[in-house]
């Protein structure tokens, strides 16, 4: 079975939505991937030495099946779940009204804009 092709860019998208770290998916992925801080760290900042690297194929089919199954994951509890207050789309949970604290600040910029 082949596997999409599946970019820094893809992968660092869906894992910072679903809450992942560069720090969490070396840990996750250690015994699997060789230098997988590094790795990861790359993938999460698209870069390297500072050249953009947002369009690098990732090569694991491992971290592949792991991005497939977070995307799926998010879609589906993006539609079971609340959905931020600012009408960014992204679920909210517990008793939250905001997905993060950029989204609180948003809302509270919008609102001093239409006062002004």
């Amino acid at each position: 079975m082949t596997h999409p092709e599946i970019t820094f860019k893809d992968f660092a998208t869906v894992a910072k939505k679903r809450g992942h770290t560069a720090e969490s998916l070396a840990n996750r992925f250690r015994r699997k991937i060789e230098n997988a801080s590094e790795f990861f760290e790359r993938v999460m900042t698209c870069k390297y030495k500072h050249e953009d690297r947002s369009y690098v194929v990732i090569p694991y089919r491992s971290v592949i099946e792991f991005y497939n199954e977070e995307r799926h994951y998010f879609q589906d509890s993006n539609q079971k779940h609340r959905q931020c207050a600012c009408g960014c789309g992204a679920p909210v949970f517990d008793r939250k009204k905001w997905a993060s604290p950029a989204c609180k600040k948003r809302i509270q910029r919008n609102g001093e804009r239409r006062a002004a």
